[in-house]
């Protein structure tokens, strides 16, 4: 059985808040360690990178290749930004804009 793009996505986003959400639920009361918080911040942004990388250089099981250079470059641009504005809500609304942009360009 072939698991589907959007299939990927909502799986990946259920464990991106899952790695944020259930520590904060078992340790309901506790002071969370600033450490912790910290690791699992990345690692949500790590899974939410993956779904990323998934939405933008394949399509169904195929790599776009002739795509793949311009939404590179609008990746960079993305991580560029979110860096600069300390905001990655900012930064992935700055590179869907880009990547519309570059698309009218083809």
């Amino acid at each position: 059985m072939e698991i589907s793009r959007i299939q990927i996505i909502l799986i990946m986003g259920l464990m991106a808040f899952a790695v944020r959400a259930l520590p904060q639920v078992f340790s309901v009361g506790e002071k969370f360690p600033e450490t912790w918080d910290r690791w699992l911040r990345y690692l949500s942004y790590a899974f939410i990178c993956s779904i990323i990388s998934i939405t933008l250089f394949l399509s169904g099981a195929q790599f776009e290749s002739a795509a793949a250079p311009r939404r590179a470059v609008a990746l960079a641009l993305t991580v560029f930004i979110a860096h600069k504005t300390k905001s990655a809500v900012g930064g992935m609304i700055g590179g869907l804009l880009l990547l519309l942009i570059v698309s009218w360009f083809r």
